[in-house]
């Protein structure tokens, strides 16, 4: 196992922001413990260089535990506080990360992926990339210039010489691109590597993610479906599945924001193991395994569902508005499964089975109808679906 250490930098001024960002709250937490923690849980030791505000950081490295380093020179710029930080680099170290304070919501997953990247190669740098195009996944060779590189950059412990000895022009990136020849790009499902809270829109932007923080955004969606490849028609399926499901959930009163995230990332990810054996069942133990946990009852329920007791489900939403759509069309349930029990006419036990889920799904709409107030059977064939 290597040994890895993560500089913190928490010395700027946070001159936009106009308060001590490294003990802003993110929920119930600072964004310098949210940051810490992450990097703890992923086996990797912390190291926070502070610099203006010092007393108040080291105060909440106290409660948390964490070491500190002074950067005296903090005024002269970040790279001075990245500087200082390698300098006190343990001789122990087999590799380090550099992360801004102000990126707190990274995924503990993007460490160990970075960090189990690094224990198979031996290039000298390693960036996270997000591909996030919905089309089709970006080839290898377009991730350095095409892919959108996050936080932290995993470093060999061989980098510390270079970084000491680099004149500061262009800051940390600068001096990790002269090493383009050593370096790897690592897809991962991880939008908050890419936010920074530079400003108060920032923070409250920040703030309002960490409430949605375990479900996948819109970004990550898409980094899914390409570390899946999933086929292009599934891809167009999923959009129009989540595009009847914020039809659904915006008839139903008093639905929070996590609640519609849920239904959203849920619509777009219900197809990710589409044509494997239990597909449903598949698909729930894929988007744990990338980090989503809370998503997975979703996906396992789109395929087979008896509507539960009280207010309406995520599920129950995701199932109904996948019931709603064959391929890119919507269609009305009874035209749904009525086509299909003509195709199966000669075989009446999979015309039964066949009668059987449109029972299900018609007892899920009609639990959505009631708790909308709506016919979603005549709302969208207003909108001309047959």
């Amino acid at each position: 196992m290597l040994n890895a250490y993560a500089i913190i930098l928490a010395a700027g001024y946070g001159s936009r922001m106009k308060q001590c960002k490294p003990t802003l709250h993110l929920g119930d937490k600072t964004a310098l413990q949210t940051l810490a923690e992450t990097f703890i849980e992923a086996g990797v030791t912390p190291l926070v260089v502070t610099g203006y505000a010092r007393e108040k950081v080291d105060q909440e490295c106290q409660r948390l535990k964490l070491r500190t380093i002074h950067n005296a020179n903090f005024d002269d710029g970040m790279f001075s506080s990245v500087q200082t930080g390698c300098n006190a680099l343990p001789d122990d170290a087999d590799v380090f990360f550099i992360t801004p304070v102000d990126i707190p919501l990274i995924r503990t997953r993007t460490i160990a992926m970075l960090l189990d990247s690094a224990t198979q190669t031996d290039v000298d740098v390693i960036h996270p990339i997000l591909d996030d195009s919905s089309l089709l996944a970006l080839p290898d060779f377009l991730y350095a210039t095409e892919a959108k590189r996050g936080h932290p950059p995993c470093m060999r412990a061989s980098m510390k010489q270079a970084i000491l000895q680099y004149s500061g022009e262009g800051g940390l990136a600068n001096a990790l691109d002269q090493h383009a020849g050593s370096t790897q790009y690592i897809p991962v499902i991880d939008s908050g590597m890419l936010l920074d809270m530079d400003t108060p829109a920032d923070y409250e932007n920040l703030c309002a993610m960490q409430k949605l923080y375990t479900v996948p955004t819109m970004q990550e969606c898409y980094a899914i479906w390409n570390a899946v490849s999933l086929p292009t028609h599934i891809r167009k399926h999923s959009i129009a599945v989540a595009g009847v499901a914020r039809v659904m959930f915006e008839k139903l009163p008093n639905i929070s924001p996590l609640f519609k995230q849920t239904v959203i990332a849920g619509a777009m990810l219900h197809d990710i193991a589409k044509g494997m054996p239990q597909h449903a069942a598949v698909g729930a133990k894929q988007v744990t395994e990338f980090g989503f946990p809370a998503l997975a009852q979703c996906i396992a329920d789109h395929s087979h569902l008896i509507p539960a007791k009280g207010a309406v489900t995520e599920s129950e939403i995701i199932f109904l508005a996948d019931k709603f759509v064959e391929g890119t069309n919507k269609c009305t349930l009874d035209r749904r499964y009525k086509e299909k029990m003509a195709c199966y006419a000669e075989s009446p036990e999979v015309v039964a089975a066949i009668q059987q889920k449109l029972q299900e799904a018609q007892a899920v709409l009609d639990k959505v109808n009631s708790a909308a107030n709506v016919d979603f059977n005549t709302l969208l064939t207003a909108n001309g679906t047959t």
